[in-house]
């Protein structure tokens, strides 16, 4: 029995934004200082060869001086269907929490 299509896609975007959420974690937090004026947007290709489409957005949370990073990744063209999310928070000790 073959598995669901639409599980399988869902997969391959997933594996993706835990790709580059690891990517992230290398970066100080002096980069997201820059990343809350100007987002990150960039395409990245999956295992299926499909091209999707990655933005990366930070902010303060609350009064805090700690930074809420959010990845949003969909696919790329006319419609953009299928887009998941997921954040993680950085503090100026460069501890990561999600």
């Amino acid at each position: 029995m073959s598995r669901n299509p639409f599980v399988r896609k869902v997969q391959v975007r997933r594996e993706v934004l835990e790709d580059e959420l690891a990517r992230l974690h290398e970066l100080p937090y002096a980069v997201w200082l820059d990343v809350r004026k100007t987002p990150i947007t960039k395409t990245v290709r999956g295992r299926d060869n499909q091209s999707y489409r990655l933005t990366v957005t930070a902010d303060f949370v609350g009064d805090t001086d700690h930074i809420r990073v959010i990845l949003s990744l969909s696919r790329t063209g006319p419609l953009r269907r299928g887009l998941i999310r997921q954040a993680f928070v950085v503090t100026p000790e460069n501890d990561f929490h999600i």
